[in-house]
């Protein structure tokens, strides 16, 4: 299986993923940092909109390519359709 680092990217700075988690496709690597960002995204509620438009996660390759970058926009309606679903339910 190959391994995916998933990097944190924001106006504050960088924080990158030293080991990797192996998963078997860039979907799942996908579906993995979404629920990494939901986890952090009430630390970003607060933040001025400058900042938060500014945060971005980066997927990148077991030989460190980057292969998805994920805009905050779409971490932020991401976390917002899944807190609807967990309403449903």
């Amino acid at each position: 299986m190959p391994r995916f680092y998933i990097d944190l990217r924001s106006h504050f700075g960088t924080t990158e993923d030293p080991e990797g988690v192996e998963l078997p496709d860039i979907a799942t690597a996908k579906a993995e940092a979404l629920k990494i960002a939901a986890s952090l995204s009430g630390n970003w509620a607060h933040l001025p909109p400058q900042y938060s438009a500014d945060i971005r996660i980066e997927i990148m390759s077991e030989d460190l390519r980057p292969l998805l970058m994920i805009p905050y926009f779409e971490i932020a309606s991401s976390s917002l359709e899944s807190n609807l679903l967990d309403q449903q339910m």
